[in-house]
């Protein structure tokens, strides 16, 4: 599993993943959501290129050619920072799995599959692959762990009837399988945010894999 840690010594992914450019910074007041926004994306873009030790005020205020207590009045603390930015993710990424799940189903395993993966790869390009990887945090901060966590399960949890549905399991079998094909999607999808593989090969293998768990677990209804 990728890890924060390691964000900074991708090469070619690190300019592949990282956030989309930001537009030129504003001049003036803007609205205080625009701003937030704004904040949001350049956070984005460092936790991606440097890891989250490195999401600080003073480098987002330097970034956004903003004053610190401007991004004070926003996040009072750094941690608050950190942790509006995973669930402002967490919430684009929300969105994009609905669309998925709304559009497919019901349908195949593998059509299911494949747009649950394209779902988070397209949030992975436009938000950079550090918000991503902070919702399965493995790092030194046990609440920003425990507040991935419980961003993740928020998101998977429209996915739990489906999965109910599809597989037939009782309800605590299939929340855990539920887990268990997210590692395994995850897994597929870290050598393109490493940077060894394309996100076409990336896909191919994490909707593979995912649909093969699946199908096994479809075939042996208990």
């Amino acid at each position: 599993m990728v890890s924060l840690a390691r964000i900074p010594g991708r090469t070619a992914s690190r300019s592949q993943l990282r956030t989309r450019p930001l537009t030129k910074a504003p001049i003036g007041r803007i609205p205080k959501e625009d701003r937030r926004k704004q904040l949001l994306s350049v956070a984005a873009q460092i936790l991606t290129e440097q890891g989250v030790e490195q999401v600080q005020i003073t480098e987002v205020a330097e970034r956004a050619k903003v004053s610190r207590p401007l991004v004070y009045r926003l996040f009072p603390t750094r941690k608050a920072l950190v942790i509006a930015l995973l669930h402002d993710f967490a919430t684009r990424l929300g969105e994009r799995f609905q669309a998925a799940l709304l559009a497919t189903w019901p349908g195949s395993v593998p059509d299911i599959t494949r747009a649950f993966v394209d779902a988070s790869c397209e949030a992975i390009e436009e938000h950079g692959a550090g918000p991503w990887l902070l919702l399965d945090n493995k790092g030194t901060d046990p609440e920003l762990g425990r507040i991935g966590r419980a961003a993740m399960a928020d998101l998977l949890l429209p996915w739990k009837r489906r999965l109910r549905e599809l597989t037939g399991l009782p309800p605590r079998r299939s929340a855990n399988l539920l887990w268990v094909v997210v590692a395994a999607g995850r897994a597929a999808l870290d050598g393109w945010i490493e940077g060894s593989i394309s996100r076409r090969m990336a896909t191919e293998d994490a909707t593979r894999a995912v649909t093969a768990l699946l199908l096994t677990f479809v075939k042996q209804q208990p």
